[in-house]
């Protein structure tokens, strides 16, 4: 009991003390969820790129201009302690006794620079591309990367150096020093000329040292004279006088500022316990924390020792970007709002996710699975995935950072999933049913009953789902149970993995509620696939006519005849071309597999035409694939609807045709009749399908905001995306080479594949995107 009010009297003196902006958004994930742990990562000088390092030795390289990851690659760096990325994109690497530098084009290390002692304290200068490393026993290093070489050494003999900072005219440094045990050294400054001592401050215990823009100011952190408070000032950079003080003096050493940027009268800066703390210079005062309650003290020896880096995005230093919890999540400070507008997570797989700070979110299927919310009261976890509907929100990245933040209004986690419905899983088989229970059938038909715990008046509709496929759904009525029925199957194995989940009136799905059957009945025997194929090249307005469609989807039928007949019994093709490509006969292709296919079959359907986000208001918009007979793309909605194929016709057929596992490849182009539109459409059409490939639980690889010219087609025969497609499904992407194709496999190809060849060939890179919310199966078997 001693123990818990004393830290409940340390805790409330720290927060207490704060009288400001708190960061409030909990976002978490599970250990063993993840690949790797983030070692690192570092931002280039013109805020363009992030770069991301894993302790797997994976770097992966973040485009901020385009909101994606364009390179990943495995690299050499052992007990890595700091990372930096200069303008001409080099990676530096400092690992203990060695800097070392690694071009991020050729993805090769280009230089090698010794330490004479372990490094504790970096510091890089952008603007003029030094890196300087401070060391045990007071060694400091500065590399010109420029000049490759190193242009000074010296030593302030003692235990290590704690704090270090390179003068805005790349004249200068200012290196702190920390003993073993309690004394107070100076800070000295050098001139890295001539490696003499210019100047030294007056006796100190500090943890960091940051110039201002000008040089004309220090902003310093560490302790007062006895050791026993944290304190952060204002010097005057020439004489070392107090010009103010900018916090507080707390009683707790271990929220001692360790590292930080100045910029417009602010002090951005982590503390040993990782929390980050913004200081406004004009007030004298602290205006936003994250609250860390992570208390880290290591003693004299280990004070000011760490990589403490936050990054500016923009060239008005308004935007930082850091990572303020030692894990895969770094964050998004923005000073204007004063306030953290967002959180990216990431993995060294492809795995990463985008919140922000109003609660929306972007990422792939197995990051917005992972990561979650926690509330404050309850600690209840709500996945980022169950917020799709309502949140989910392509390039979010960029939106955070060309939106006007002040106006965004803060997620409240709590009376979110206050509202939300909790399901359990109360019945299998009428037999009573807990997370332990192992059920086994013989038999093909099963039913489940769920029981809906807490909010049953908000649930909008029940979906089963059964191997990631969205099977049935129910429509909410306000009852607290439910009842599906089940046709087990073999497609998978004999394990059927199921779950249902519900939509709430708020938009925030529930938690699955999961449980599994062992199907031991009869094997079934091997599976079909259904082949629909569409091209239009001929529109019934010239305008809209497209240059390879036909040619695309020719190839892709070609290409899976070739390659997919070992795995099926059969494959039937549906060839739909040019005229014949109206409503039509879509519909009565899909129909037809709806009333031919059984569990274990395989639907795959190829469309190239164009495709279009329609609708009178933005909560109307819907994506639509557009036959040939229809005339207008924009502005005639009731054409449209009449003609058109809406994303919501197409969920109906994914979850009433029976074949388990589904594939919608798209290649829904723009012709020069209606390239004005592609960027205002690309973000709605990527939400609209990434939120119908999670609803059914099936794949869908689209080429989202592509167009066409002729020139790819005299060079490749195809248009860009599908000529991936082609040349993946062909075994390019058998990455693994285990002789088998599954469709994450030709998905993360073609991702891969399609900005390379669009760059060679159009100096533009286009983007894919692969929205993979079911299981993983294969499309191919190569002899």
């Amino acid at each position: 009991m001693r123990r818990t009010i004393l830290i409940f009297i340390l805790t409330f003196s720290y927060l207490s003390t704060f009288a400001q902006e708190v960061d409030l958004l909990r976002l978490g994930y599970d250990l063993p969820a993840i690949q790797s742990k983030q070692k690192g990562m570092a931002v280039s000088p013109d805020g363009q790129l992030i770069v991301f390092l894993y302790e797997d030795k994976t770097v992966k390289v973040f485009d901020v201009s385009i909101g994606r990851f364009i390179k990943k690659f495995k690299a050499s760096y052992e007990g890595l302690f700091d990372v930096q990325l200069s303008s001409s994109q080099q990676l530096i690497l400092v690992e203990g006794k060695i800097v070392r530098v690694v071009d991020l084009k050729t993805e090769s290390e280009i230089a090698q620079y010794p330490l004479e002692a372990e490094a504790t304290k970096t510091v890089y200068s952008g603007k003029h591309n030094l890196i300087a490393v401070g060391q045990k026993e007071g060694y400091v290093a500065v590399i010109d990367l420029k000049a490759k070489k190193q242009i000074f050494e010296t030593q302030y003999k003692k235990h290590h150096v704690s704090a270090l900072a390179l003068h805005p005219d790349g004249k200068k440094i200012l290196v702190g020093v920390m003993s073993f045990l309690k004394s107070n050294n100076p800070l000295k400054q050098y001139d890295l000329t001539t490696g003499k001592e210019i100047s030294e401050s007056p006796g100190g215990t500090f943890t960091m040292a940051v110039y201002d823009e000008t040089g004309d100011h220090l902003i310093i952190s560490g302790l007062n004279f006895l050791g026993t408070k944290s304190i952060v000032q204002m010097w005057d950079a020439n004489t070392y006088k107090l010009v103010k003080s900018l916090e507080s003096e707390f009683f707790i050493a271990t929220i001692t500022a360790n590292g930080g940027v100045y910029a417009n009268n602010k002090l951005l800066a982590l503390t040993a316990s990782r929390s980050f703390n913004v200081y406004d210079a004009n007030s004298g005062s602290a205006v936003f924390t994250t609250k860390s309650d992570k208390w880290k003290f290591s003693g004299y020896p280990g004070m000011g020792v760490g990589s403490f880096n936050i990054f500016p995005l923009d060239k008005e230093n308004e935007t930082f970007f850091l990572n303020a919890s030692g894990n895969n999540i770094n964050q998004i400070y923005d000073a204007k709002s004063n306030s953290i507008i967002a959180y990216f997570y990431s993995d060294s797989n492809d795995d990463y996710a985008v919140v922000s700070k109003d609660g929306r979110v972007d990422g792939t299927a197995d990051a917005l699975a992972k990561v979650f919310w926690t509330t404050r009261l309850t600690l209840q976890r709500t996945t980022l995935e169950s917020s799709m509907e309502k949140g989910f929100t392509p390039r979010l990245f960029n939106a955070v950072l060309n939106e006007e933040s002040t106006s965004l209004a803060s997620f409240d986690v709590d009376d979110a999933v206050a509202k939300v419905p909790v399901l359990a899983i109360k019945s299998i088989n009428a037999k009573p049913y807990s997370e332990n229970t192992a059920v086994t059938a013989s038999q093909k038909n099963s039913t489940v009953t769920v029981e809906v715990e807490s909010n049953p008046d908000e649930v909008t509709e029940l979906r089963l789902y059964q191997n990631a496929k969205l099977m049935k759904s129910l429509p909410g009525t306000g009852a607290t149970t439910y009842t599906f029925d089940l046709s087990l199957s073999t497609s998978f194995g004999e394990e059927n993995f199921f779950y249902v989940n519900a939509g709430s009136k708020n938009g925030i799905d529930a938690e699955k509620a999961k449980f599994t059957i062992t199907y031991k009945g009869a094997t079934e025997e091997k599976p079909t696939l259904y082949l629909i194929t569409i091209g239009i090249n001929k529109y019934k307005n010239p305008k809209y006519n497209l240059n390879y469609a036909e040619a695309d989807a020719n190839g892709v039928e070609n290409s899976i005849k070739q390659s997919s007949s070992g795995i099926f019994k059969a494959i039937v093709p549906y060839n739909i071309r040019n005229e014949k490509a109206v409503k039509s006969n879509i519909l009565a292709a899909l129909d037809d597999v709806k009333k031919k296919s059984l569990e274990q079959d395989m639907l795959l359907v190829y469309y190239a035409g164009h495709g279009v986000m329609a609708g009178e208001s933005a909560a109307d918009k819907e994506f639509y694939i557009v036959p040939t007979d229809v005339t207008q793309l924009y502005g005639k909605e009731e054409m449209l609807k009449t003609k058109a194929i809406a994303a919501s016709s197409l969920k109906d057929y994914a979850e009433s045709i029976n074949a388990q596992k589904q594939v919608f490849i798209l290649d829904a182009c723009q012709s020069a009749g209606a390239l004005e539109t592609v960027t205002e459409r690309g973000a709605a059409e990527e939400k609209a399908i990434a939120q119908l490939a999670r609803s059914t639980g099936t794949f869908w690889i689209t080429s989202t905001g592509s167009n066409q010219f002729a020139s790819e087609f005299e060079k490749l025969g195809h248009g860009i995306f599908t000529y991936a497609l082609i040349e993946g499904i062909s075994g390019k992407a058998d990455t693994n080479s285990d002789k088998k194709l599954t469709v994450r496999e030709l998905s993360t190809y073609i991702e891969n594949k399609v900005p390379e060849l669009s760059e060679q060939l159009k100096g533009t890179a286009q983007y894919p995107s692969g929205y993979s919310f079911g299981n993983d199966f294969p499309l191919v078997v190569y002899k």
